[in-house]
C-alpha cells in the first residue's frame, strides 16, 4: 500500500461525508435485524460503556472488534465498548488496499480531494473503488466516503473515462442527469483501496468496524449496515465528534 501518512485527524467524517455511515451505502429503507440476535445479546449488553453516536438519523459504533461469538460483536472504542448484532440482512463492506494500477476506465471510484475541487483539479487524498449503482456510477450521499475518513474539501464519486500515468481524468453524474468532468492527479501519498461486499465471515477479531442502525433498549447496536475500513497508522476510523 502506498499510503501511511494520512490519519484520521486530518479529515473529518462523512460519509455529510462520513466513513461509516456507509460503507457504506446503508439504506434507511431496510428493516433492522431480527429481534432473535437482540435476545441473545440483550442480557450481558449492561456492560457496554460506548453510546452510538448519531450519524445521519441512525446510531452508530466505530472502533476495533475485540471479539466476535454467532452473531454478536465486541467492539472497543475511543469512547468504550459496545455490542453490535447482526443478521443476514445486515449489509457487510469491507475496504481492502489497493495501487494505482488497479484503476482503470470504467470503474466507479470516490475521490478524497487533498486539494481542488470537482468540476477543476484536484490532487487526490484518497482514491476507493466501489461498485455502480444499476450500471450507473451515481452519487450516494454518505456512502461516497466509502469507509474512510472524509475530507474537510468533501468528496465526490465518478466514473472513470481515462488514466494517464498518475491522472485520472472522471465524469461525475449529478442527481439532475447533469455531467462534470474533473481531473484527480494523485501522488505517492495517496491512499488507495478497493471496497466490496462480503460476507459475515469477514467479520474477524482484530479489523476495524463501523456499525449503523438502531440500538435497542437492551444497549446493543442492531446493525443495518457494517463496515470493515482500512486499519490506516495503527488506527480505526473515530467516532463523530471523538
Amino acid at each position: 500500500m502506498q499510503k501511511t501518512s494520512i490519519t484520521y485527524y486530518s479529515v473529518l467524517a462523512i460519509v455529510g461525508i462520513t466513513a461509516l455511515s456507509a460503507v457504506a451505502c446503508g439504506s434507511s429503507t431496510k428493516s433492522p435485524p431480527s429481534e432473535t440476535s437482540s435476545t441473545s445479546t440483550s442480557s450481558s449488553a449492561a456492560t457496554a460503556s460506548q453510546a452510538p453516536a448519531k450519524v445521519n438519523g441512525e446510531d452508530e459504533v466505530s472502533g476495533s472488534i475485540d471479539s466476535v461469538s454467532g452473531t454478536t460483536i465486541e467492539v472497543s472504542g475511543a469512547k468504550g465498548s459496545a455490542r453490535v448484532a447482526f443478521s443476514a440482512s445486515t449489509k457487510i463492506m469491507e475496504l481492502t488496499p489497493a495501487k494505482l494500477t488497479d484503476i482503470t476506465a470504467g470503474l466507479c471510484v470516490t475521490i478524497r480531494p487533498a486539494s481542488g475541487a470537482e468540476g477543476g483539479t484536484v490532487t487526490a487524498d484518497a482514491v476507493v473503488v466501489g461498485a455502480s449503482s444499476g450500471g450507473e456510477c451515481k452519487k450516494t450521499g454518505g456512502a461516497d466516503n466509502a469507509g474512510l475518513p472524509a475530507s474537510p474539501l468533501g468528496g465526490f464519486r465518478g466514473n472513470v473515462d481515462s488514466i494517464n500515468e498518475k491522472t485520472i481524468v472522471i465524469t461525475t453524474l449529478g442527481a439532475d442527469g447533469s455531467k462534470t468532468n474533473t481531473t484527480v492527479e494523485t501522488n505517492d501519498t495517496t491512499l488507495f483501496a478497493d471496497r466490496h461486499k462480503v460476507t459475515a465471515d469477514a467479520i474477524v477479531e482484530g479489523k476495524c468496524i463501523i456499525a449503523g442502525g438502531t440500538n435497542d433498549t437492551g444497549g446493543v447496536l442492531q446493525a443495518l449496515t457494517i463496515n470493515l475500513p482500512l486499519v490506516v497508522d495503527g488506527k480505526c476510523p473515530q467516532p463523530k465528534g471523538s
